[in-house]
């Protein structure tokens, strides 16, 4: 059992959901989708890794249904709609924030799953799912293959190796909750930036027993 409460910031927590909402607007503009569109899918992007973590997995209300989120969403279509392209030249900002969004998102869905009793395994199951799933969710509705499926850049795998550091400092060794969700926090970030400076990259899943043999002859 955690020992005390880690509390995701609520600056950062809109902040975030605005940068989040603003790469779904924007996805929605390069796919031809009118107003509506835009906005549709800013919200699944911005808010839909809590979406799924309250509704689907912990059975309980959204907390991200807050109208403090909805209009940081609101205004990220705004924004989408009135700057466009031109946001992509902020590629090094939306890097940081979501970097540093994997990390706090994975630990604080976590610990949400333990505090409604699962165990630390599902709790990091949905501490991932929260992260990753409003990138999840706007790559199925625009019909992509959704970016944590494909091989490439450390991305799940950095959430999942912050949310194992905060399993293991907090259930393993006992440390309060605040400093075992900042190391994971920080675990996420440092593992998601390497990835991006080095070029680490996650390879495409291959049978290791029964692999296709070469026809003689071919």
């Amino acid at each position: 059992m955690l020992i005390g409460q880690f509390t995701l910031p609520l600056a950062f927590d809109l902040a975030a959901t605005f940068l989040f909402a603003v790469t779904g607007a924007l996805t929605a503009m390069r796919k031809g989708y009118d107003m509506v569109g835009v906005f549709f899918l800013a919200l699944v992007t911005g808010l839909g890794g809590g979406l799924l973590r309250d509704g689907v997995f912990l059975q309980q209300v959204p907390s991200v249904l807050g109208s403090h989120y909805l209009t940081a969403v609101l205004v990220a279509s705004f924004i989408g709609l009135l700057f466009g392209q031109a946001l992509n030249r902020l590629s090094l900002v939306f890097l940081l924030v979501d970097a540093m969004g994997l990390g706090l998102y994975t630990v604080f869905g976590a610990q949400k799953a333990l505090n409604a009793g699962l165990g630390w395994v599902s709790a990091l199951l949905i501490g991932v799912v929260n992260a990753v799933g409003g990138g999840m969710l706007r790559d199925l509705m625009t019909r992509e293959d959704p970016l944590i499926f494909r091989p490439g850049e450390f991305y799940a795998a950095a959430a999942l190796a912050g949310g194992l550091v905060f399993a293991a400092l907090g259930l393993g060794l006992g440390v309060s909750a605040e400093p075992a969700a900042l190391a994971g926090a920080g675990v996420t970030v440092l593992v998601r930036m390497a990835s991006v400076r080095f070029g680490w990259r996650t390879p495409a899943a291959r049978a290791l027993i029964g692999r296709d043999e070469p026809t003689e002859g071919t």
